[in-house]
């Protein structure tokens, strides 16, 4: 049991950094909308975004319609717990390959 919730626990931190990085990218991109190219960071910002939606969003990996307006979440907290599985498999992992030695 203990191990669902680290997950979910995960899943949450991973859902509510991608929405502050996603609110600093948008915010740094309307700022700079109508110049002729975006600053570093925004550039930098809008990358950590990607990575940060990598697989589902940004594949694409489910069908809009099925997910109007706010219920677009669904997919976003399916995203995070992707992330959060992958992250629990690989300290997992690091901790019995380091333990065992």
């Amino acid at each position: 049991m203990k191990k669902y919730v680290i997950i979910v626990a995960i899943a949450v931190a991973h859902s509510v950094i991608t929405k502050v990085v996603s609110s600093i990218t948008l915010s740094i991109a309307s700022a700079h909308v109508h110049a002729g190219q975006m600053p570093f960071m925004g550039r930098m910002f809008m990358v950590v975004s990607k990575v940060l939606y990598f697989p589902v969003i940004t594949l694409a990996w489910y069908p809009r319609q099925f997910f109007p307006g706010n219920f677009v979440v669904i997919p976003l907290f399916i995203n995070s717990l992707l992330w959060a599985l992958i992250i629990y498999i690989f300290v997992v992992l690091f901790k019995r390959i380091f333990a065992s030695s």
